[in-house]
């Protein structure tokens, strides 16, 4: 079995494997809203539509599946008692603005297909359950189960995987997940959502706002204060001066500035241009936002790294914390600040909240932890990671890759003895959480056949 060419397998395959690729981006998979209550779909129809796709390819090629509520479910191959596990989701963040190609609509170019979850996670689950398909198919001897996981809410709060591994509470002997990068990754920051709350004395401001979610530099950020000649005139000239995308609607006494930024995955903030920063300079110049301009110039403008709070750390083996002002919402003299923090092993989370709440409390500022998961670190030298490190080198010739530390937070935190592998070739540009995010078409199918090498070498 050992003479099996696991590339060759997966080409034989490639129309089958991009008509469903396809089928699964065509669904708009964005999170709506949640609702416990909502029978089967609890985070919505796209969500709910995108994983019985998911579920019907399973039956359709003779697996075994499972639907908890519409929280999460399985699909999977074999009877074994100890089983190898793999978790992709089907959740996806917001398009945002500005796309060249409609972000639903699978549009291939250039040998890439371009489409909201292409890379993040729906190319790679699909990677994945074709990996599974292909031992099925060659009907190779296995010694070990295969689950792969399916999860509707990564993007935001994990309520999923707390109801799935509440019902199925097994774990792994080994496996991986497909939604990170190559070569392989074995140590996570850890991440949280840190919600800021004030108010604000400025009666010019009637609103604010900015960004759609913490894990994402917002692309946008509108200001709608009292209709004011001159301000507008600053404005535009503002603009111009940056050169920053920007626009003015004028409405019934008041008027809307509106700038817009470049977004990037909220792990690497400074990849982007923050919109909520570029729309706060302007606002700095001229004074506009009491209160609220006083916390964002003393605590946060134009600083993804924490120095302003005084929470810059920094790890030798895993980098820098990293702070992204991902969404900013202000109306009625209230406003809420949702802050991505992702910070290093070396940092204690108790006390970058400390200090954050030292520093925003004069300001008028409440510091609240919405959500918080801690760093995770896998042993570089444990038998998994070296069969997944040479699965991969035999693959791409690669001798000289060396597994990775990253900022972002995958689903290797709620399953044990499994890290994150894959989609994403390091060093190559990626656009998750970007406009136009796209997966390579070859890259694609070159990661299809290293996960069905992987899983055959884990289940053997």
């Amino acid at each position: 079995m050992d003479t099996i060419d696991f590339k060759k397998e997966v080409e034989k395959r490639r129309d089958e494997i991009l008509n469903d690729l396809t089928g699964l981006i065509q669904i708009n998979s964005e999170l709506t809203t949640f609702d416990p209550n909502r029978q089967g779909a609890p985070f919505g129809e796209g969500i709910q539509e995108a994983f019985d796709f998911m579920l019907n390819l399973g039956k359709r090629d003779g697996f075994e599946t499972e639907n908890l509520e519409g929280y999460a479910g399985h699909i999977q191959y074999g009877s074994q008692e100890p089983f190898v596990g793999m978790i992709g989701h089907l959740d996806v963040v917001p398009a945002g603005n500005d796309w060249t190609y409609d972000p639903y609509g699978a549009v291939i170019e250039d040998n890439k297909m371009y489409g909201r979850g292409t890379e993040d996670d729906k190319g790679p689950t699909i990677a994945a359950y074709y990996a599974m398909k292909i031992l099925k198919e060659l009907d190779v001897p296995l010694t070990k189960r295969i689950k792969l996981i399916l999860g509707n809410d990564e993007e935001t709060a994990w309520r999923c995987m707390r109801h799935y591994f509440k019902i199925h509470p097994e774990a792994p002997v080994s496996g991986f997940i497909p939604d990170a990068d190559f070569p392989m990754i074995y140590a996570e920051k850890g991440i949280s959502r840190v919600m800021v709350n004030g108010s604000i004395d400025d009666d010019r401001v009637i609103s604010v706002e900015g960004g759609f979610r913490d894990n994402m530099v917002p692309d946008y950020c509108t200001l709608v204060i009292k209709t004011d000649p001159e301000l507008e005139m600053l404005f535009k000239q503002f603009a111009k001066d940056r050169k920053y995308p920007a626009k003015v609607i004028r409405d019934n006494g008041t008027m809307t500035f509106s700038v817009e930024g470049i977004s990037a995955h909220g792990s690497t903030p400074e990849e982007g241009e923050n919109a909520i920063f570029r729309m706060f300079e302007f606002m700095a110049a001229e004074r506009i936002g009491g209160s609220l301009l006083s916390l964002v110039e003393c605590c946060l403008l134009d600083d993804t790294l924490g120095m302003r709070l005084g929470i810059a750390i920094e790890d030798d083996e895993m980098g820098p914390l990293t702070n992204n002002l991902g969404v900013l919402r202000a109306e009625k003299n209230q406003y809420s600040i949702s802050l991505n923090v992702r910070y290093p092993k070396n940092a204690s989370f108790d006390d970058i909240v400390r200090r954050m709440s030292d520093r925003m409390s004069p300001k008028g500022a409440t510091v609240t932890v919405d959500n918080h998961q801690k760093v995770l670190y896998k042993d570089p030298e444990s038998p998994l990671v070296k069969t997944l490190m040479d699965v991969y080198i035999k693959h791409t010739g690669d001798t000289k890759a060396k597994p990775l530390s990253i900022g972002g937070g995958t689903f290797a935190r709620v399953m044990p003895n499994v890290v994150a592998y894959g989609p994403h070739f390091h060093q190559k540009p990626t656009f998750i959480h970007q406009k136009n995010e796209f997966i390579d078409i070859d890259d694609f199918l070159l990661a299809t056949a290293i996960y069905t090498e992987a899983l055959y070498e884990l289940a053997k």
